[in-house]
């Protein structure tokens, strides 16, 4: 396991981003079909187990993932270095939080298309080129950013988890629990390694209980991006609590928290390899 790095301000926004979109297209290809089994089981769709249904939309989501990431960790890593360099001190736990959650903010404009396309594209089985043209031809451009409100929503707290609650539970395990864990300097691999999948244990939790109601809905929503009306987040969340209460909003659960643990923990630590990397590419590390 990668040590982490301190401050961020040795690497440039440029390098950021493209940390961001190799980690988020890497992270994409291993857990992709988790990714459609959950859009299946929210839209009460019949599961294939067939490659090439498994995979299929995986090529909007990784041209869409790399732009995605790609911002999520250049606007945390460029506006982590700026409050660095401004108050010459770390930023504080509650800063790295708000930071990352920011930047989820910043890259929704781009995921929520992506998202909708893919949606469409497994429903209906066309390609990327006629799904995205049947929703621009048929509706306008700014059809493809229905349920963009819902999708800000989970990319907030999504980022705020994966960039910065991961690895502030892992440092607070070294830091609390020295003699099971070691410190944040001297821990081994294992200890690393313990510490890392705890994080992501406890930030992927948090963000699939905190985030699912709200991505059920904008699974339904944009699932339903070719009707003549926009379908309404409000009407479509009323609908399935009436009908099924609060087990319906937590539609695909399973699927989506084994995947966003899984999320936590593959993006941290491709994060921190290339992250590392890179400093020692720059000379600042050996």
């Amino acid at each position: 396991m990668s040590k982490e790095v301190a401050p961020t301000g040795s690497l440039s926004s440029g390098e950021h981003l493209a940390i961001g979109a190799l980690s988020g297209i890497f992270e994409l290809l291993c857990q992709q079909p988790l990714l459609y089994i959950k859009n299946c089981i929210q839209q009460n769709h019949p599961i294939s187990f067939r490659p090439s249904v498994l995979y299929r939309g995986v090529g909007i989501m990784s041209a869409s993932m790399a732009p995605v990431t790609g911002v999520q960790f250049a606007v945390d890593g460029t506006l982590s270095s700026y409050l660095y360099k401004t108050n010459n001190v770390t930023p504080s736990d509650a800063t790295r939080i708000g930071t990352a959650a920011f930047a989820g903010a910043c890259s929704s404009f781009l995921s929520s298309p992506a998202e909708l396309v893919m949606t469409l594209q497994q429903r209906t089985g066309h390609s990327l080129v006629q799904t995205t043209s049947d929703v621009i031809q048929k509706h306008g451009f700014t059809r493809l950013f229905v349920g963009i409100p819902l999708t800000m929503t989970r990319e907030i707290v999504w980022c705020a988890s994966f960039l910065a609650l991961g690895t502030v539970l892992s440092e607070k395990l070294h830091d609390g629990l020295p003699g099971t864990f070691g410190d944040r300097n001297t821990a081994s691999i294992s200890q690393r390694t313990a510490t890392s999948l705890i994080g992501s244990v406890g930030a992927g939790l948090v963000a699939v209980f905190a985030t699912q109601p709200v991505d059920t809905v904008k699974t339904i929503v944009q699932g339903k991006g070719l009707e003549a009306t926009p379908a309404s987040a409000v009407a479509e969340f009323r609908t399935l609590f009436n009908g099924g209460g609060i087990k319906a909003l937590y539609k695909g659960t399973i699927p989506r928290g084994v995947r966003l643990v899984g999320a936590v923990f593959i993006l941290s630590e491709t994060k921190k390899f290339l992250e590392d990397q890179a400093y020692k590419l720059k000379g600042l590390r050996k």
